[in-house]
């Protein structure tokens, strides 16, 4: 199979980049793919997207470079099973709190001996090569969410074969009480997030941050984040939109009159 953008990012020594879809338009996972994105998260969790949306979009990013990745809505071995045979070259899980619900989630994504995955990839399939790369293609994001996550980390960080601790930002925000924030100039918010790439790295791993605002990618990598999520289609879309629509309003007043 052509080799992982995302792991060929980390092989150069840089942070992967990647855009956000909701998954119910495959043309904008099309569009977003030939863009030059490392890869793709597709989100089942926060958003309508279903199996059969997940399909269509993998199938539309397997004609680019660009790799799919598909957050799942929770720790389901079965769903997890099925979007890798869809074709999706990485897997998020949402909430993973403990050692035992990481080991689950790792189990999931891959083949025996280092998994207990069955084997039937109808689409993702490329010959006989697909079960002996497979292990070691696919990247597995734990999301890293709650003040028992962060309580947990080493533990978490240190299952084999899971390659990435990625923040969630709000829920880990409203973890402790407050409300939901993606700001990270806050005290308290740079010391979760270094508390999280000092783990992954000490076991080899890698972290990964959403990193939506100006200047937030720039903060990621200072704290040495690995991975980040720049863009989101949902955002993409409503700031295009306005300011086109300021620029329409700017022009829309009365014509002129004729000379």
């Amino acid at each position: 199979m052509p080799t992982n953008a995302i792991r060929d990012r980390w092989a150069a020594g840089e942070a992967a980049v990647d855009c956000w879809v909701s998954g119910s338009s495959v043309l904008s996972a099309e569009a977003v793919g030939r863009l030059g994105y490392d890869s793709v998260i597709i989100d089942m969790q926060h958003t309508m997207a279903e199996y059969r949306d997940v399909v269509t979009a993998v199938i539309a990013l397997a004609a680019t470079p660009t790799v799919p990745v598909v957050r799942v809505p929770g720790n389901d071995p079965i769903l997890v099973g099925r979007v890798l045979d869809a074709g999706a070259r990485g897997v998020m899980c949402p909430m993973v709190n403990t050692r035992e619900q990481a080991e689950r989630f790792v189990a999931a994504c891959r083949y025996p001996p280092e998994g207990s995955r069955s084997y039937g990839p109808y689409r993702a399939a490329d010959g006989a090569r697909y079960f002996t790369e497979a292990n070691a293609d696919i990247v597995t994001f734990a999301q890293i969410e709650t003040l028992e996550a962060l309580a947990n980390l080493d533990e978490i960080a240190t299952v084999p074969g899971l390659d990435v601790l990625f923040v969630g930002p709000t829920d880990l925000s409203i973890s402790g009480g407050g409300r939901p924030s993606m700001s990270y100039t806050d005290p308290l918010v740079d010391e979760r997030h270094r508390a999280i790439v000092d783990a992954a790295h000490r076991a080899g791993k890698r972290a990964g941050m959403l990193a939506l605002g100006p200047g937030d990618p720039e903060i990621g990598r200072g704290w040495g984040m690995d991975f980040l999520s720049v863009a989101m289609e949902q955002r993409l879309v409503a700031t295009g939109a306005a300011a086109a629509l300021k620029h329409g309003r700017s022009v829309a007043g009365p014509a002129l009159a004729q000379a």
